[in-house]
Parts: structure tokens; C-alpha cells; sequence
């Protein structure tokens, strides 16, 4: 398999996992704190593991996405480090996870930038990144949120993403155009 299609088939199920869960989160809306840190930890550690089978795929002039392999790592220990804090309170989970998302999205604007003329879809990858770092200051000035508004939000934001995710990664597959020239700018 080109490396190409495999970076954007670990970017599809990033984006249909994230979807799905959103989708599952509104129904599920009184769920205890502790599961759902449990269920963003888990979440965390599949999104570093998807993101650093997307690492290795090339652009067409040879140049690794370095910056998916950081993001990768840095999930893997954010989920790992949120499911350490599952008896915490809910101000400190929504710090936790309000500082790991803006960490995020900052992380995947300065990649999508810094690689934007070497492939497809970095329209997608800022979109997620301002997505991310928006809702995770939004986390960060409202840690007075309760519960259920909590899991809403965490719901809405993770079928937005899953979506912007999903976008990226079929374009990657697809290899619409060339690496200088994307599809959307």
C-alpha cells in the first residue's frame, strides 16, 4: 500500500472514530466523570496511535510529516496521563483536557502551515487546529460547566472534528492534485 493511502486511511478512522463517538456521547449524557475520562483518555491513545501511522507517509518530494508523529506521541501520553486522573474532580479534568486540546490544535496549525506546500489538504488540518485550540480555551474559561453540559460539548466538538478529520484524510488518500498545489486554499 502507497504510503499516501495508508496516512489517509489512519486519518479516516481518526475522523469516523471521533464522529462516532460524538454521535454516541449525545446519548449517552449521563455518563459519571470517571468514564468519561476514561472514554477521552482511550481516545487519546487511538488518535496517537492513527496519527503516527499517518507520520509515515510521505509527500511526493520525499519529506516525512514529522509533525503527525509529534502529535501522535504527544496523545499517546495525554491519554495515558488523563486516565491516571480519573478520580479527579471535574475542574481539573477540564483543565487537563482543555490544555491538551489547545496543545493540539496550536501543534496541528503550525504543521499544516509549516508543510502547507507539501500536501494535499492542509485547508483541513488548520481548519482542525483552530477548531481544537478554540474549544480547548473554551474548556479553559469554563471550568465551571457541569457534567452534562460538559459531555455535550465534548460530544459536539468530537463530530465537528471527527468530520474536519475525515476531509483531511480522504484528501491525502485521494491525492487530489499535486502536493503544491491543493485542492482547497
Amino acid at each position: 500500500m502507497e504510503t499516501k493511502k495508508l496516512s489517509g486511511n489512519s486519518l479516516l478512522v481518526d475522523g469516523a472514530i471521533g464522529f462516532v463517538a460524538g454521535v454516541v456521547l449525545l446519548f449517552l449524557t449521563d455518563i459519571s466523570l470517571n468514564f468519561m475520562v476514561f472514554l477521552f483518555g482511550i481516545y487519546a491513545i487511538i488518535l496517537g496511535a492513527t496519527q503516527i501511522l499517518a507520520a509515515n507517509g510521505e509527500t511526493d518530494d520525499g519529506q516525512g510529516m514529522g509533525y503527525l508523529a509529534i502529535l501522535g506521541f504527544f496523545s499517546l501520553f495525554a491519554g495515558v496521563g488523563l486516565l491516571f486522573f480519573m478520580n479527579s474532580d471535574l475542574t481539573m479534568v477540564l483543565t487537563l483536557i482543555g490544555a491538551y486540546i489547545v496543545a493540539m490544535g496550536l501543534a496541528e496549525t503550525a504543521g499544516a502551515l509549516l508543510y502547507r506546500s507539501h500536501m494535499n489538504g492542509y485547508i483541513w488540518l488548520i481548519t482542525s487546529g483552530i477548531i481544537r485550540t478554540g474549544f480547548g480555551l473554551f474548556l479553559l474559561f469554563n471550568t465551571t460547566i457541569n457534567l452534562s453540559a460538559f459531555i455535550l460539548w465534548i460530544a459536539i466538538y468530537a463530530i465537528v472534528e471527527g468530520i474536519v478529520m475525515g476531509l483531511f484524510g480522504y484528501e491525502i488518500r485521494e491525492g487530489f492534485g499535486k502536493y503544491d498545489k491543493p485542492l482547497l486554499r
